[in-house]
C-alpha cells in the first residue's frame, strides 16, 4: 500500500477554510456534459430500479461509474464536474442515481442506505451485458464512497471494476454520525436531516413508508431518522446495528483491485482518524489525505476547479497504465503519491 500525507490541493484564496470549501462550491453552476445524456435503467434488486445518466465521448477508452452521496443525485455538482472532466479524457461516464434519488421515487420499493453495496455490482454487471467499453472503474463520493468500498471488499476477486476510488467516504458510519452531531456541525446536521425528510415526503407521494411524519423539526437528527426509517426499512435492528454492518471499514482488507481513498484532514464530519487502520488493512489501497478541501469541496481558483475529480482520474489512469494523460492540476505533486 502507498500511503501519504499529501497536499497537492491549493484552495481558492476566496475559499480558505473547511466550511467555505464544503458549502460554497455547491452553489457554483456545475459543468454539464457536452450533450444531452442518455438514460438507462438497471434492476438493482426485485422491485428496485436505478436510473443512470450516460455520456459518451467520440472514442471511448473505458467506462467510469460515479456514485453520489447522502442527499445527492446524478446531477450533483461534484458528479457533473467529474463527468465533464472524464469525458474530455475519453471516458464513458455513468452517473448513478441511488434508490429514490434524482426523481426516481417511483422506481424503488425501499429506501437507499450505505449498505446497499450490491447495487454497485448490479450496475457494473448491467454495463458489461450492454457492451460498455472496458476497463470499468467506479468512484463514490461521501456516502457513495462507503458503498463502493464495501462493494469492492465484499466482492474481493469477483469485483467487476478494474480500479476504485472514494472521496471523503465515511467508512466508519458511527464515528462520522457522532462527528456530525457535534454542536459546531449543527448547520450540516440540520441540512442532512432536512434533505432526508424532504426525500421521504416525496417518496410517500407514490407509496407507503411506515413511521411518523417526516418533519425535520421533530426528527431533529440523522441518527433518529435512521432509527425510525433507514434501519427498519433495510432490516437492521437499530441505527447502531445499521452503522455497524453497513460501514465499509471492516471490508477494506479484502479489496483485490487498486483503490484510492481521498479524504481531507479538515473534513468537518468525516474524521481523518477513521482511516488510520486502513494504512495497514489493504495492500491494494492508496490513502491520500490533503490538509485542506473540506467535505467533497476541493475548489481551486484555476482549472481544474474541482481538484478531487482531477486527482481521482489521475490515479485511475495511472494504475491502469494509461501513459497519455491531459495536463492540469499539479502533476509533480500527484506523481509523488501515485
Amino acid at each position: 500500500m502507498i500511503s501519504a500525507d499529501f497536499d497537492g490541493f491549493r484552495p481558492a484564496p476566496y475559499l480558505p477554510g473547511r466550511h467555505l470549501q464544503t458549502i460554497v462550491p455547491a452553489f457554483f453552476p456545475p459543468s454539464w456534459p457536452p450533450r444531452e445524456s442518455e438514460t438507462l435503467q438497471v434492476e438493482a434488486a426485485p422491485g428496485n430500479r436505478l436510473l443512470l445518466r450516460v455520456d459518451r465521448p467520440a472514442a471511448p477508452r473505458g467506462t467510469l461509474v460515479l456514485v453520489h452521496g447522502l442527499g445527492g443525485s446524478a446531477d450533483s455538482g461534484y458528479m457533473r464536474r467529474t463527468a465533464s472532466l472524464a469525458l474530455s479524457r475519453g471516458w464513458i461516464t455513468v452517473r448513478v442515481n441511488l434508490r429514490n434519488c434524482g426523481g426516481t421515487e417511483a422506481l424503488a420499493r425501499t429506501l437507499y442506505n450505505a449498505g446497499q453495496s450490491d447495487d454497485a455490482g448490479s450496475v457494473l454487471e448491467s454495463l458489461a451485458e450492454a457492451g460498455f467499453a472496458r476497463p470499468f472503474t467506479i468512484v463514490g463520493f461521501s456516502l457513495g464512497g462507503n458503498l463502493v468500498l464495501r462493494y469492492a471488499g465484499m466482492a474481493g476477486g469477483r469485483c467487476h471494476a478494474a480500479a476504485i476510488a472514494a472521496v471523503n467516504p465515511p467508512v466508519d458510519l458511527e464515528a462520522s454520525v457522532r462527528s456530525l452531531e457535534r454542536w459546531n456541525n449543527a448547520v450540516y446536521h440540520g441540512y442532512f436531516t432536512w434533505r432526508l425528510c424532504s426525500l421521504l415526503r416525496r417518496i410517500r407521494r407514490v407509496r407507503i413508508v411506515p413511521g411518523p411524519a417526516a418533519d425535520p423539526l421533530r426528527i431533529r437528527s440523522v441518527r433518529r431518522f435512521d432509527e425510525l426509517f433507514t434501519a427498519p426499512d433495510a432490516g437492521y435492528a437499530s441505527a447502531d446495528d445499521y452503522y455497524r454492518h453497513a460501514s465499509a471499514a471492516p471490508f477494506l482488507e479484502t479489496i483485490a483491485v487498486p483503490t484510492l481513498i481521498l479524504s481531507s484532514r479538515d473534513d468537518p464530519f468525516v474524521p481523518a482518524e477513521i482511516f488510520r487502520s486502513a494504512r495497514e488493512a489493504c495492500p491494494r489501497l492508496t490513502l491520500v489525505q490533503p490538509g485542506r478541501g473540506g467535505h467533497v469541496g476541493y475548489w481551486q481558483a484555476h482549472p481544474p476547479r474541482f481538484w478531487a475529480g482531477w486527482a481521482v482520474l489521475e490515479y485511475l489512469e495511472e494504475v491502469l497504465g494509461w501513459s497519455e494523460r491531459p495536463a492540469g492540476g499539479n502533476p509533480d505533486a500527484i506523481s509523488r503519491v501515485f
